[in-house]
């Protein structure tokens, strides 16, 4: 079998949450570019048809729906609309900051729905099509704040206090793993994709040159933040034939600022 065999995805239908811009948009591209058919879902109907107009000009294989994944008769609606898939991508999150003193209930369960409940809905849906086919592809995009806490020092003007995102992303990695050891054994793998410090259209204006940027790029071993296309290929790889004896794994891409 080829490498390029290895990493094709001609036949194969894809959901990404959150699809329609940032680092949703560039999951689905490549998957586009691997040959994959995909769906992308997001609550806003004119975000989806404006990606989907500007992306067809392009690309034959993606279409949209229109769905809330925080609510269960939405991701239940969705299933039965677009059908089975083979690979699932739980990109869609937010986060929320609030020192953990004062974090309101409110706040803190609408982060828990969207980063950790949604991806288990989904996946309670869409998995057991995977399982009678014996393949599919579930890839968590969680965070490096999923596996490790951010010292707010390096953080002038901003901190880190997110007790929500925090919980979520890691509940979101114990999730990948639990979920994985349930369906192994039906060639479904399930894994994370944990990115470091990325200058997506959410961060822009966090990201512009001055003391923070300073900051954390000083304090990654590279010296720098990531940039567009440097989490295609992890995407690709989880997603791919040839990685399927890979299973219940967080990948962290984040110039190794984790290694520290």
């Amino acid at each position: 079998m080829s490498i390029a065999k290895d990493f094709d995805l001609t036949g194969k239908r894809a959901l990404v949450t959150g699809g329609s811009d940032g680092l949703g948009r560039q999951f689905t591209e490549a998957l586009l570019d691997a040959g994959a058919s995909v769906v992308i879902s997001s609550r806003r109907q004119d975000a989806l048809d404006q990606a989907v107009s500007e992306m067809s000009k392009k690309y034959k294989n993606i279409s949209a729906a229109q769905c809330d994944v925080r609510e269960q008769s939405d991701v239940d609606a969705l299933a039965e609309k677009i059908g089975d898939i083979d690979i699932l991508v739980n990109n869609a999150g937010l986060a929320h900051r609030a020192a953990w003193d004062v974090e309101q209930s409110e706040d803190w369960r609408k982060i828990m729905a969207l980063n950790l409940e949604a991806p288990f809905w989904l996946a309670q849906k869409f998995m057991p099509s995977m399982v009678k086919k014996k393949w599919g592809r579930v890839i968590n995009i969680s965070s490096i704040c999923g596996i490790s806490m951010l010292n707010p020092r390096l953080y002038p003007g901003l901190g880190a206090d997110m007790p929500s995102y925090f919980a979520s992303k890691h509940g979101l990695v114990g999730l990948t793993k639990f979920l994985a050891a349930q369906v192994a054994e039906y060639g479904v793998t399930v894994n994370a994709i944990c990115p470091g410090l990325f200058d997506s259209p959410a961060n822009h204006e966090v990201f512009q040159p001055g003391p923070l940027l300073t900051s954390v790029s000083e304090a990654t071993p590279m010296r720098r933040i990531g940039a567009d296309g440097e989490l295609r290929t992890a995407l690709l790889y989880l997603a791919a034939p040839g990685s399927s004896f890979v299973t219940g794994q967080s990948i962290v891409i984040d110039g190794g600022w984790t290694i520290w």
